[in-house]
């Protein structure tokens, strides 16, 4: 299970990251609204792990973002808002659950597992661009009608590509997705990723290519 942690308290963030990965969570984190929006814009999560006071905004802004783009997600709001009516804005916001902080880390996975009961939208399963085909539950490829397999580094790139088939994704969306929200990488990790996943596609098709926009980032087209 996929969760995006919202949180910009370090200690707080660290202590729920560390705990849900004992638990079995895949856990990626933004420290910010804009992170968050970047997130959610590009990736699939089960569940979002909201803080309402960011350093640029109410974390209640991300659940109307998230619906002006199609992609209701299960949001559970952390915050150590207490109010009726700051509760009440959460809940009516269309959070699935308001936790006030503090709360006990077992409370929450249960709260978690709860909201999974939730469907925020039916989302599609495969994607489909050229002739590469996507399936977002198992991060298999087939191209041309026959698989096609990666490196997982390689196959987190190109997930990140099919989210906007023939757009163009910023070099950090790909180092996040490939590295995390809040990793530091080398300026040529990413690179060689793409690199790899250029030959990989070379030696397979000629209808598909990846391009590049100098210090922007890249896109992937079709002939």
């Amino acid at each position: 299970m996929r969760v995006l942690l919202v949180e910009d308290d370090e200690e707080v963030a660290e202590t729920l990251v560390a705990f849900l990965v004992r638990e079995g969570f895949v856990v990626d984190r933004a420290d910010c609204l804009e992170i968050a929006r970047e997130a959610i814009r590009d990736e699939e999560f089960d569940v979002v792990l909201l803080d309402r006071m960011l350093p640029d905004g109410d974390g209640l802004e991300l659940l109307d973002f998230a619906r002006r783009i199609g992609r209701p997600q299960r949001v559970l709001v952390l915050t150590a808002i207490d109010g009726v009516d700051d509760r009440v804005a959460g809940l009516e916001g269309r959070a699935n659950d308001y936790i006030v902080k503090p709360f006990e880390p077992r409370e929450l996975v249960a709260r978690i597992r709860n909201a999974m009961r939730f469907t925020p939208q039916a989302r599609p399963q495969t994607k489909t661009y050229g002739p590469l085909s996507f399936e977002v539950e198992t991060m298999a490829f087939t191209l041309d009608g026959e698989p096609f397999v990666v490196r997982r580094a390689e196959a987190l790139v190109l997930a990140a590509l099919m989210a906007r088939p023939g757009g163009l994704v910023s070099r950090e969306t790909l180092e996040a997705r490939v590295y995390g929200y809040d990793k530091i990488v080398s300026s040529n990790s990413l690179e060689s990723q793409i690199s790899r996943l250029r030959k990989s596609l070379g030696e397979r098709t000629d209808k598909l290519r990846i391009q590049v926009e100098r210090g922007v980032g890249y896109r992937l087209a079709t002939d």
